[in-house]
């Protein structure tokens, strides 16, 4: 029987139970229907609790019993999935190609849309300036893989950190040619669609002026696009006039 994590004395469960005290359990699940063991702890507490395991220095410990993926289903709370990808958001990257072993450990337990979206690179500008193109082709394969909250992931690490002058011209297409139809990876087009167009309007605007994405994603990202302050009254006001009729 493998020894199990603590931190001040406690479980990584009796921490989120505790702080599931001070939640929002009712409000949580209605945001995630369907999928189980959601407890409604604040993010900002599992923030917390994420940098203190970091910063205790104990977080290879914490990594080892996360990945060995032992929890019975009693203990497989959606924010455990959550804080183990804050933890390797905050966590130090010394040994770069082992850091992306412990990230697509981590790709594999991501059940939820809230789970996928945690998730931030530490020190991004740093790790982008050394590894940009390696996490480049780590991120992009997601957009082609057969389960759909994969799928979102690819799609929302692109966006957050590969929507530049170097890589717009490629991301686009990458994105036109995702086959996942499963809801969430469609919601994350549309957001991703409508960042692009947003910091880079020229390159985007010939897939909306051609409507080449599928009806939905398409209304959606105009849809978003069009609640941006950042877009100008006669863009939007232009925008509206490509909406499509789905179905």
């Amino acid at each position: 029987m493998s020894s199990v994590y603590r931190i001040d004395d406690r479980s990584i469960t009796e921490h989120l139970l505790e702080l599931a005290q001070r939640g929002n359990k009712p409000f949580t699940e209605r945001l995630h229907p369907g999928i189980p063991g959601v407890l409604g702890v604040r993010l900002p507490d599992l923030r917390a609790l994420a940098k203190h395991i970091v910063r205790s220095g104990s977080a290879s410990a914490y990594l080892e019993e996360a990945e060995r993926g032992e929890r019975s289903p009693r203990e497989d709370f959606m924010e455990a999935r959550i804080l183990h990808g804050f933890v390797l958001g905050m966590l130090p990257v010394d040994d770069f190609p082992a850091y992306l072993e412990h990230l697509e450990r981590w790709v594999q337990v991501i059940h939820s849309w809230s789970v996928c979206d945690s998730f931030a690179l530490p020190q991004s500008k740093k790790l982008l300036r050394e590894h940009g193109g390696e996490l480049w082709d780590f991120f992009v394969p997601y957009l082609q893989h057969s389960q759909e909250y994969r799928v979102r992931f690819g799609v929302v690490a692109l966006m957050q950190y590969f929507i530049d002058t170097e890589h717009i011209g490629e991301l686009l297409p990458l994105y036109l040619a995702v086959k996942n139809e499963g809801y969430y990876v469609q919601m994350a087009l549309a957001w991703a669609l409508a960042e692009c167009y947003t910091f880079y309007p020229k390159e985007t605007h010939p897939y909306l002026a051609d409507r080449r994405f599928t009806p939905w994603v398409h209304n959606k990202a105009i849809q978003k696009i069009c609640e941006s302050r950042r877009i100008d009254p006669e863009v939007k006001a232009l925008l509206k006039t490509f909406r499509v009729k789905a179905g």
